[in-house]
């Protein structure tokens, strides 16, 4: 953990550090460590609840590498090539976020 925030560029990649230290150290390790099942939960909701926890760390992990130095390293080849997924990145991520703010929605205790 110290050897992350000694490493860390600013303040907000820090604060991700000391607010999901699990979290951060299982990127520095290259894998996902996501729960594998939930007894609470149905099937269903178990592969739901996995899923889920993928694409928080995975973009977690693209926030981090946007915030940092990153897109400095990119040349105007990798620019021209990425353009496209990074489009794709965008409209999905917006897409996702408005449906998932409607399943909040849904969730929420009358």
């Amino acid at each position: 953990m110290v050897d992350l925030l000694l490493q860390c560029p600013g303040r907000r990649q820090e604060e991700f550090i000391l607010q999901n230290p699990r979290e951060a150290l299982s990127q520095k390790k290259g894998f996902i460590a996501v729960s594998s099942r939930d007894p609470r939960l149905s099937q269903s909701g178990n592969e739901v609840f996995k899923r889920v926890g993928i694409l928080i760390e995975m973009l977690a992990k693209m926030e981090v590498w946007l915030t940092t130095r990153g897109r400095t390293a990119l040349t105007p080849g990798d620019r021209t090539i990425l353009r496209p997924r990074f489009e794709r990145l965008a409209r999905d991520a917006a897409s996702v976020a408005t449906l998932s703010q409607d399943v909040i929605t849904e969730l929420q205790p009358v």
